[in-house]
């Protein structure tokens, strides 16, 4: 009767498993309110939160954070990504029992504490939120929460050009020319092309007194302003950062390696321009969140691969074990158990974009009412020109605004 009371034991805990993936569920169904384009009903459901513990709360914040910036609401979304980034802190450290735990069992058993992309995707929308509410100082405090990430995760966050960009300007955009010069220099490097930034390394190097550096980036950039300009930045997202999905290998009698993977799938980027016409031309920077996902996941394959052995022979031992002490007809129970506990983790922020693009675009002092407009190829989301919000600008002001389609 032993095997049985073991059987049992191990049903109830793959139903409570079962119930752990379920709460991922919820997450879903918010998601589909969100992309059903009913964001309210996705923060209602958000908001009821993670029945089962703290195994997903960075997941139920992060998600709010998105749609609250999304419907341009920054304070509440600052809020939700700053409670984010210090649940982020906190599992840095990882608890021995639910490692423990996962080593025999599933992934779904620990909390999740998102990727290295999805950090560094924290700290950038916290930089948009803060431009756009005018807290500068504050950006830069996120700016460089990111640079701390990107120095970590050199190779896998390298492409991440948006948030690059995104930072320098921060710098930029309090007088700190010196750290401003610094991430730009290193972006240019990184760009396939550097006249996207060339204009600001230009302008930064002058005050900085650094004639050879202007020579060097002066070629790229048809004309220099020189002087101080006002500025639109305009941040656009665009469709939709792909899922991670189970990857499963089957080895007899009852071996299962399961590994969450992307697709390649690769989000375009839509040029646009602005009404009126004579506003057609300037730099963007843009960034296909799910090529970065991708790197950030294979980065840490190694770390997977070693723990899933582990896990595989740790759950054969207990097979085994359970067959010498309790017969045959126990060990089958036991593997089968086991065999389905195996779960790859898939759990992903959803509500993230498939792109973002940063644009600068020069105003003239005074009242501005634009709109975007696509001059080749649509997206299937948007029926026609893009009006942004009517705003006024001084001379020498930089002001942020947000579009997502």
């Amino acid at each position: 009767m032993g095997y049985l009371v073991s059987v049992w034991r191990l049903i109830l805990f793959v139903l409570f498993v079962s119930l752990l993936s379920g709460c991922a569920g919820r997450l879903k169904q918010a998601t589909g309110s969100y992309y059903a384009g009913n964001p309210q009903k996705a923060l209602e459901t958000l908001a009821k939160g993670d029945e089962l513990g703290q195994r997903n709360r960075l997941l139920f914040l992060v998600e709010q954070g998105v749609i609250y910036h999304d419907i341009g609401n920054y304070q509440a979304s600052i809020d939700v990504l700053l409670a984010a980034a210090e649940l982020v802190a906190q599992y840095e450290t990882i608890s021995i029992s639910e490692q423990t735990g996962s080593l025999v069992t599933s992934e779904w058993l620990t909390r999740y504490k998102g990727e290295a992309s999805e950090r560094l995707w924290v700290h950038t929308y916290l930089m948009m939120d803060f431009l756009q509410l005018g807290q500068f100082d504050s950006a830069l405090v996120e700016a460089k929460r990111a640079l701390k990430l990107l120095e970590n995760h050199p190779e896998s966050l390298k492409q991440a050009f948006f948030t690059r960009a995104l930072i320098a300007l921060c710098f930029a955009n309090v007088g700190e020319n010196n750290g401003a010069f610094l991430e730009y220099r290193k972006l240019a490097d990184d760009l396939d092309d550097p006249s996207p930034v060339a204009i600001d390394l230009v302008r930064l190097a002058r005050a900085l007194a650094m004639p050879d550096e202007v020579e060097r980036y002066k070629s790229f950039i048809a004309k220099d302003s020189g002087g101080e300009e006002a500025e639109l930045v305009l941040f656009i997202a665009n469709g939709r950062v792909p899922e991670k999905l189970p990857g499963n290998v089957f080895l007899p009698p009852s071996i299962r390696f399961s590994f969450p993977y992307y697709k390649d799938v690769q989000t375009p980027l839509y040029p646009v321009s602005l009404l009126p016409r004579e506003i057609a031309e300037f730099p963007v920077i843009s960034t296909d969140l799910g090529v970065v996902a991708k790197a950030a996941l294979e980065e840490r394959r190694g770390r997977i691969i070693v723990k899933e052995t582990a896990r595989v022979a740790a759950k054969e031992a207990i097979s085994q074990s359970v067959g010498n002490n309790q017969g045959e007809l126990a060990e089958v129970a036991v593997r089968l158990g086991l065999l389905l506990l195996e779960e790859p983790d898939v759990r992903c922020w959803q509500t993230l974009p498939g792109r973002l693009a940063l644009l600068r675009i020069p105003l003239s002092a005074g009242h501005h009412e634009l709109r975007v407009t696509f001059p080749a190829a649509r997206p299937a989301t948007v029926s026609g020109p893009i009006s942004l919000p009517p705003f006024d600008v001084r001379s020498g002001q930089r002001i942020f605004m947000s579009l997502r389609f």
